[in-house]
């Protein structure tokens, strides 16, 4: 459970599509913690999707924020930005007062990897580190060659 004043991460997932329309989050092959890249270092041979909800306590509606999604080496080292920006989550009317909003965003994710490994894909608010989901790269093998 979340604290009541903070935001939170709902969830964060990598999939092989996604997006939001009218407050609801399509999902095409999610959950996934393996790509299998062509050449490294390189791209995935087919962009991916993040897909990122974010609780906002009622507290804290109606405030301009930023939030960032960014993909990391297992060392720490920033590769990528997939999205950064800013939002702010009003009280719709007929809301039960003290009740909590949900910001979701989804979107397509194609970095450049530079070696096989373990990598971070990470969600910050106002510079606050929410979360993150772990994904490995491997890759493609080299095909044989015929004899």
């Amino acid at each position: 459970m979340s604290e009541p004043d903070k935001v939170s991460l709902d969830y964060l997932l990598v999939a092989d599509g996604a997006q939001v329309v009218g407050g609801k989050l399509y999902l095409l092959g999610g959950g996934w913690d393996r790509v299998v890249v062509p050449q490294l270092p390189g791209r995935p041979a087919t962009p991916f999707s993040v897909a990122v909800g974010i609780n906002v306590p009622w507290s804290l509606t109606n405030r301009k924020m930023t939030f960032s999604v960014d993909v990391l080496d297992a060392d720490g080292g920033h590769i990528d930005t997939l999205a950064a920006g800013g939002f702010e989550v009003g009280r719709p009317t007929g809301l039960r007062a003290g009740a909590s909003q949900r910001f979701q965003l989804a979107g397509p994710a194609a970095p450049v990897f530079p070696t096989a490994g373990r990598y971070v894909v990470q969600c910050a608010v106002d510079g606050e580190v929410l979360g993150h989901t772990v994904i490995e790269v491997s890759a493609a093998s080299p095909a044989a060659s015929p004899a």
